[in-house]
């Protein structure tokens, strides 16, 4: 792996540079990467014999961005258990493709993450990657809701949050005590908001609900309801909800927000644009098959806004890879999920409302957002663009127009709707410490002797 040294050395040309905790937001900016390092970012740069990567926008077009790299706090990689549908190594590849630096692991490989060694053995398995790949510890052991794990030595692990994702067995007064001891360790508590017992009787089922083909609104309303009171109840901690996708919930988040209450929540890529019905529904229908499900367009529009006005603070990808097997059954049987790395950025712009005048806001909720929701404690590095720092950073086009799977994906995984859509928003460059992990060489033509590659 190249050393920072030899690492970029390049201007950047015309570029708009987004800085949110720098409060910057300047356009016509030349940016000067050398060694790895910021060097000087000013509205024109000439150094003699420097490389010159010109994105000088044409007129009428909105210019490339350089912010800070994405931080997505919610990623399933399914090593150990299924690395057929995905590898620590693929899903860091895929994430630098989308122009992430960290990504947040859900605990929900097989083993789950539950004891604290497993938590160490995960985070030792992924610290060679380009992409920092961090760990959340389950909430419960087995994921079954019953038992607390050791909360403290899972931290002590190395864990950045807990969560039992996938499920969401535990009792309200359990994650009330769970939220007390996370309060003093400086940690959330994440939540899958679905009422599991509602929906299976939806289903008229007695067994796991995973699969599970009706999950009404009300299932996530309540159980978001229910969160929030066993917060309340604890007097202290932070609470995170995933993956909201319905009117509902974000108004009972309004509300626990207005009362001063430390809750947080993520909006997916695919929550904020795809709605049901779907105006072509994909082949098979099961690759739109999702827990949380996509709703009415009522309730995509109420994410928009809540994303918009900060009352959800973060987009998160809910990256899922399956095998193509576990997609091409019939849908109340398929898995539910889709892959979301790659698509992220690019969907978020073209139909989920955060293009145009709202794109300062989306790098916002990429970046300082997931950060302020880890906090400092989790070893996070703010998610800046500072001088004489080496860069963790990416580059994006909000213009150009490309086809999802015309080229390959990094994922080992291809289980989107969004296979053969047309979306703009092309990241060109990612750079994790000083690093190249991922370069669009035909628009940004840096030598390869220049590149680390992921």
């Amino acid at each position: 792996m190249a050393s920072p040294e030899h690492g970029v050395n390049a201007i950047l040309r015309g570029v708009r540079v987004i800085d949110p905790l720098g409060r910057l937001d300047a356009a016509g900016q030349d940016v000067w990467i050398d060694g790895g390092k910021i060097l000087a970012i000013y509205h024109h740069i000439e150094a003699a014999g420097v490389p010159i990567v010109d994105l000088t926008p044409t007129e009428g077009a909105d210019p490339c961005v350089l912010c800070p790299g994405f931080i997505d706090l919610h990623t399933h990689l399914r090593q150990p258990g299924d690395e057929a549908a995905e590898t620590l190594e693929s899903g860091s590849r895929a994430a630098a493709a989308g122009g992430f630096t960290h990504v947040v692991a859900m605990a929900n490989p097989s083993p789950p993450i539950d004891p604290p060694e497993r938590v160490a053995e995960a985070r030792l398995a992924a610290s060679n990657l380009p992409v920092s790949i961090l760990q959340v510890a389950a909430l419960t052991r087995g994921l079954d809701g019953a038992e607390l794990v050791d909360i403290r030595r899972c931290v002590e692990a190395g864990a950045v949050a807990l969560g039992d994702d996938g499920r969401n067995g535990v009792s309200p007064r359990q994650l009330a005590i769970a939220l007390a001891e996370t309060a003093h360790l400086s940690r959330a508590v994440f939540v899958h908001p679905e009422d599991e017992e509602m929906i299976a009787q939806a289903n008229a089922t007695q067994g796991p609900v995973t699969r599970s083909q009706i999950r009404p609104a009300e299932s996530e309303t309540r159980a978001v309801n229910l969160a929030i009171r066993a917060l309340s109840h604890a007097r202290s901690g932070h609470l995170h909800l995933q993956h909201l996708s319905s009117e509902g919930s974000v108004a009972s988040l309004r509300r626990a927000r207005q009362q001063g209450l430390t809750v947080s929540a993520e909006v997916t890529p695919h929550h904020l644009s795809m709605w049901l019905p779907m105006a072509e529904e994909p082949d098979p229908q099961s690759l739109r098959k999702v827990n949380p499900p996509l709703r009415a367009e009522r309730d995509r529009n109420a994410l928009v806004r809540a994303l918009r006005d900060g009352v959800i603070e973060a987009v998160a990808t809910d990256h899922a890879p399956h095998r193509a097997a576990e997609k091409s059954t019939a849908y109340e049987d398929a898995a539910p999920g889709m892959i979301g790395l790659e698509t992220a950025l690019a969907a978020c712009i073209t139909i989920g409302g955060m293009g145009g005048e709202w794109l300062a806001a989306l790098v916002e909720r990429l970046t300082v957002g997931p950060h302020r929701i880890l906090g400092p404690a989790s070893g996070v590095p703010e998610p800046r663009l500072r001088i004489g720092e080496s860069a963790t950073c990416t580059l994006f086009d909000p213009n150009t127009e490309w086809v999802v799977g015309a080229t390959p994906l990094q994922s080992l995984s291809r289980n989107t709707p969004l296979l053969g859509a047309t979306l703009r928003g092309t990241v060109l460059l990612t750079l994790a410490g000083g690093r190249v992990i991922h370069q669009n060489p035909a628009r940004v033509p840096i030598a390869s002797e220049l590149v680390t590659n992921a």
